[in-house]
């Protein structure tokens, strides 16, 4: 332990910007975030954009990259194996890896070491050669939809950046944003049995946690109901507003613009109409959230697009095409439904459980959409809609304040079942004959391959309370006691009682069993084998899935998992 302090870094990785949050612990309460970066000019921004690109040895990261061929934009989206994302950077971005023999993994462990890089420069500005003393903490945010590997894939591209496994920690990302907004808004909106519901709309993911504030003082948090997602973040209207663009100009003709013009286009619409869309539809005097106001649909957006031959037939002249408020209105509403239709989930929720929903904080770059802030306050009113302040620094902010205060979420509630296949007594009853198979040590017919369930999709978890996972398996040799055996997952809501198509391997659970003591045993033959009893133990957190050797109610050590 380093006697010059620790710092507690939080790093928000995010689909099309990250950012860093730090503070140091025990010192002051003050959370900072870092806002100059490389390139990044005179301007100050809680963020830099998630993009990289590297030929040869010249990597250059964030806004370095500029506008140049061969940048690695979306590659979040790519750990995630599972959701496949019709995210045309994403895709484009995995042609490039492909090329250069290199994974998602590496390219994203590529990043962050660069955003790491610069976090201690900038630190080490801020602390001098104390900062050679101090000892670093990081947490590095996930989404809260994405399954165990991608999270823990996530966490291997963090060590990839030079980070020990000791120094880091991961939370899900609505999770850490609560822990920011609801100390910014505590006591003023927040009371103790309030129902708040997290809507953390990032650029790819949308993330909904509910949470049931149990106290204020100290804060502590239950999950009200099971967490919802998708991949509808700001990226898809980036996705909708290309698609706008090669229906008006026409495939052929789209993709023989210059890219830089493209890209201009595209940065006019991310900067200036994405953002900033919405205030001129509704009426600030209705205090039930406004109405859309169809006059004002009318409204034009300039986008330029230099170099392109004018058509006035589109609206496309003197290097700019002119769109209307109804064609901007038209790229966000496919969006939005998908986000309001989130909401609505978690709200029926809610109600499904004997509670009620008081507010919804909305954060995250998406979350600060004036157009997406101001439909849910008009359809979801009397429910108060707020996007707190720093909003969109709020997921790193929060994950340092989790480090900070420690765990404030007494109880989670699972998303999909966990367990383990086993071997069971054959059953006339209810096995089939044919699946039946003569164990020769303990002389019984059994059945292989059937579903132990310790985690059942909906229950309570307490992280706390780890969940035991009891085995017991016979051997012929000491050489048996060292093997794997896989940690399985369904996401359907009744799990089935035996191994099928539903049934989904997470991760293999490497064991080592000579500590443990065992029973020497022979049969009716005179055959002698092992025995051997004992719990794997998993503590799930907020956003990753600890393992240990128990037996007898001693630990036994760590279980190290691959997935």
């Amino acid at each position: 332990m380093s006697s010059g302090g620790v710092i507690v870094i939080g790093i928000d990785f995010g689909t099309t910007y990250s950012g860093v949050a730090w503070s140091l612990n025990g010192v002051s309460n003050e959370i900072e975030v870092i806002s100059a970066w490389p390139c990044g000019g005179n301007k100050t921004t809680p963020k830099v954009p998630t993009t990289i690109s590297f030929e040869e040895d010249n990597i250059r990261w964030g806004y370095e990259t500029g506008q140049t061929d061969g940048i690695i934009r979306g590659v979040k989206l790519l750990l995630d194996e599972s959701k496949k994302v019709p995210y045309t950077p994403s895709i484009i971005s995995n042609i490039i890896l492909e090329k250069a023999g290199k994974t998602p993994v590496q390219v994203a462990g590529l990043f962050l070491k660069c955003l790491v890089a610069h976090t201690k420069a900038v630190l080490h500005r801020r602390f001098g050669e104390a900062f050679r003393g101090m000892e670093l903490q990081y947490i590095l945010t996930v989404p809260a939809i994405w399954s165990d590997k991608a999270k823990n894939t996530t966490l291997t591209a963090g060590l990839s950046a030079g980070i020990a496994p000791s120094q880091v920690n991961l939370i899900s990302e609505p999770e850490a944003a609560a822990m920011h907004c609801l100390k910014a808004i505590l006591p003023n909106t927040i009371q103790s049995q309030d129902v708040v519901i997290i809507c953390d709309a990032g650029g790819g993911t949308v993330d909904l946690i509910s949470y049931h504030v149990i106290s204020v003082h100290p804060l502590c948090l239950e999950e009200a109901t099971q967490g919802t997602g998708g991949v509808c973040g700001s990226m898809m209207l980036d996705c909708a507003f290309e698609i706008m663009l090669i229906n008006l100009l026409g495939h052929d003709r789209y993709h023989e613009i210059p890219k830089l013009s493209r890209e201009a286009a595209m940065d006019c619409w991310r900067k200036n109409i994405k953002l900033n869309f919405g205030s001129e539809l509704f009426d600030e005097n209705d205090e039930e959230g406004g109405s859309d106001c169809d006059e004002r649909l009318g409204m034009d957006f300039f986008i330029p697009i230099p170099g392109v031959q004018d058509d006035p037939s589109i609206g496309l002249e003197n290097g700019f095409l002119v769109i209307d408020g109804a064609t901007v209105k038209g790229i966000f509403d496919p969006v939005v439904r998908q986000v309001d239709a989130l909401v609505n989930s978690q709200i029926n929720d809610i109600v499904t459980a004997g509670m009620k929903a008081k507010a919804i904080l909305l954060v995250g770059g998406f979350g600060a959409s004036e157009y997406l802030f101001r439909h849910l306050k008009r359809v979801h009113s009397p429910i108060t809609v707020m996007q707190p302040q720093n909003a969109w620094s709020a997921v790193a902010r929060g994950a340092v304040q989790s480090a900070l205060d420690g765990n404030r979420v007494g109880k989670r509630i699972a998303r999909c079942h966990y367990g383990i296949p086993t071997t069971v007594l054959y059953n006339a009853l209810c096995h089939d004959r044919s699946e039946a198979f003569w164990d020769r040590r303990e002389e019984e017919w059994k059945v292989n391959h059937r579903m132990s369930w310790h985690i059942r999709k909906g229950d309570p978890i307490l992280e706390d309370r780890p969940i035991k996972f009891p085995f017991y398996f016979t051997c012929d040799s000491t050489a048996g006691l060292v093997g794997s055996v896989y940690l399985r997952v369904c996401h359907m809501e009744e799990a089935p009682s035996k191994v099928t198509q539903d049934v989904f391997k997470l991760c293999s659970m490497q064991y080592d069993l000579h500590a443990i003591p065992r029973e020497s045993l022979k049969n009716s033959k005179g055959e002698e084998y092992y025995k051997v009893t004992f719990n794997v133990n998993m503590t799930p957190s907020s956003a990753s899935l600890l393992f240990e050797l128990e037996f007898n109610g001693l630990s036994y050590g760590a279980i190290s998992t691959k997935y």
